[in-house]
Formats: structure tokens, C-alpha cells, sequence
């Protein structure tokens, strides 16, 4: 079984959740199970399966406050990795809201002041920072939180981190301009919903990703050398897209490309 661990902090502070498959509540357990002969999860409270507003492979229960659960709906593949839902195990019948999110596959669960909120990277057009949602009775609430920069200077420290945080970081923000200019920035700002963690390929820290519900029709790659001198990314749109082509922004100052470059070139002319 998943374990449920709460960060022991002061009460002022956020504090985040993990994953579990079962928590108790005033109705009984609530307890993740496959759902048989298909292997998706369904939720199940007292043993009484639960409805829930989408039908996806994997559920956790991502949060708990009381009777309150909320409930991660995760997709597989390409599609929209994570959206939420809150479940009330108390209410009777029991009350599920609407689901809510932005499919952004680095959103995470708090408990902050507000009770239990998401905390989800922004993802429509030229968006930057985080979408908050949190419940107040029967109704999500969501405001946009701008970016706030992780403090790094070096290219190195972003090693194992999500390019999303990267390309919205504000203290990098200048960097980027002067590599691939605004237009170049928005479309990456609007890449990342799913991608792989930026990792080294040689001297080149490298990230692959695509956008959500649409990784058939937009993906790219960002890569950019140890010593932060050279900055490159490509874009590519599939033929179906009104700005189908190969976008390529930044100069790699005479270095050969990585191949996570060289594999969106690859993948778009095949």
C-alpha cells in the first residue's frame, strides 16, 4: 500500500502530500481497486463503488482533510496526465465535484490555509506561473500565482527539473529572450505539459516534451551547454496545424546538436 506522509512544518506553511490507495473516513474506507476485467481503477467507499466525473487508468487519492478526499484522475499515454477531483465521503449522498486542473503532469497537492489545494504549471498560450484551485463548499475556486524563481544561477542546477519551472523561471527570463526572442519563449512556455526532466546529454542539458491532448501535432526539445554560452530549441508542428513546420530558435555556437534535437528533426520528416 502507498503511505500518506504529511512534512511536519509550522502551521503558516504549505505542506505536501503523497499518494495512497486508502484512507478512513467517517462512511468508511475509501479504498482505490482495479476495476475487473479492464485493470482501470474505481474508487470504492464502504465497498459502494463511487462515480466519478472522468473515466481514466489510474486514480490515487492524492489528499485528505477529514471526510474531504481528493482524487487524482491520471491518463496514460499522451493524453491529459492528471486532472482532480474532490469527493466529499462525509455528504450523503456523497457529493463529487466537476473535475479541475490544467493536465499539466508536474501538479501537486498542498495543504495550505485553504484547506487542501493543486497547485498546477499554467498551460494555455503565452501563460506563465501556476493555477491554484481549492474548494470553498461546493464550489472551485482558481486563481493564476505568477512564477517565482528557484534562485539558480547555473545551467547545472536544473538537472532532474521539470522544464516547465525553467522556461517560466523569472530570473531566467532575460536569458531566454536574448536566446530565442518572445516568440520563441511563448511557444516554449506552451510546450512543456508533459516532458521528460531536463537531463545531461554530454555537455548539453536536454529536455524533450509536447503538449497535452496534442502530442501528435506538437512536440519540441530544449537544450542548453554547461557553460550557458549556447541555447537551442526546435519546434514541431504536424502538417494538420495551421503553423505546421520546423521552428528552430537560439544558436549552438558551432557545437553539434544533442540528439534530443536531432530526434524532433528525425520525427517531423519521417
Amino acid at each position: 500500500m502507498r503511505v500518506f506522509f504529511l512534512s511536519i512544518v509550522a502551521s503558516v506553511l504549505p505542506f505536501a502530500f503523497m499518494a495512497m490507495d486508502r484512507a478512513e473516513t467517517s462512511a468508511g474506507v475509501a479504498e482505490i481497486l482495479p476495476l475487473a476485467p479492464i485493470g482501470a481503477d474505481a474508487l470504492y467507499l464502504a465497498d459502494a463503488p463511487v462515480d466519478l466525473p472522468l473515466a481514466v487508468d489510474h486514480l490515487d487519492i492524492a489528499a485528505q482533510d477529514g471526510n474531504l478526499l481528493l482524487i487524482l484522475l491520471a491518463s496514460g499515454g499522451t493524453a491529459c496526465p492528471k486532472m482532480w477531483a474532490y469527493v466529499d465521503a462525509g455528504a450523503d449522498p456523497v457529493w463529487v465535484s466537476e473535475p479541475f486542473g490544467t493536465c499539466h503532469d508536474n501538479a501537486q497537492a498542498q495543504m495550505t490555509e485553504r484547506g487542501i489545494e493543486v497547485i498546477s504549471p499554467a498551460t494555455d498560450p503565452g501563460q506563465s506561473g501556476d493555477l491554484r484551485y481549492w474548494l470553498e463548499g461546493r464550489e472551485i475556486h482558481e486563481a493564476r500565482a505568477p512564477s517565482k524563481s528557484l534562485g539558480f544561477t547555473q545551467v547545472a542546477q536544473w538537472e532532474g527539473r521539470h522544464p516547465k519551472l525553467l522556461v517560466n523561471d523569472p530570473a531566467w527570463e532575460g536569458r531566454f529572450l536574448a536566446a530565442v526572442g518572445p516568440i520563441g519563449l511563448l511557444e516554449l512556455r506552451a510546450l512543456f505539459e508533459q516532458a521528460s526532466v531536463l537531463e545531461w546529454e554530454g555537455d548539453w542539458l536536454v529536455a524533450q516534451g509536447c503538449k497535452a491532448n496534442a502530442c501528435g501535432h506538437l512536440k519540441g526539445a530544449l537544450a542548453m551547454r554547461r557553460d550557458g554560452h549556447a541555447l537551442v530549441a526546435v519546434i514541431g508542428r504536424a502538417a494538420a496545424d495551421p503553423l505546421a513546420g520546423l521552428r528552430i530558435y537560439g544558436d549552438a555556437q558551432n557545437q553539434p546538436l544533442p540528439q534530443a534535437i536531432i530526434q524532433v528533426f528525425a520525427g517531423h520528416v519521417e
